[in-house]
């Protein structure tokens, strides 16, 4: 099983939702909350929850994403760095 595989098959286990609608309704709600996490938490990282809307902060991932599950174990997170249009940048050697 590839790695993709692997991702999509836990996705499908703890969402009814595709990875585009995951995504949209992500997006959305970062949306919302935008402008007060940009004031506070620029370059942190915030995991949403995307069912209750409820949304965690923390300075890595690995951080954001322990404090998710304890509050919503068994669900899927939408994992934004705030401020930036990606998590992480990749380079090529």
């Amino acid at each position: 099983m590839t790695v993709h595989e692997k991702i999509e098959k836990l996705k499908r286990e703890k969402t009814v939702h595709s990875t585009e609608e995951l995504d949209r309704l992500g997006w959305a709600r970062y949306e919302e909350i935008r402008g007060q996490l940009e004031a506070r938490h620029h370059g942190h990282y915030v995991m949403i929850e995307v069912d209750s809307g409820d949304y965690f902060v923390g300075k890595t991932s690995h951080e954001a994403l322990r404090q998710a599950e304890a509050a919503c174990p068994g669900k899927a997170f939408y994992l934004i760095r705030i401020g930036y249009k990606a998590v992480h940048k990749l380079k090529r050697a």
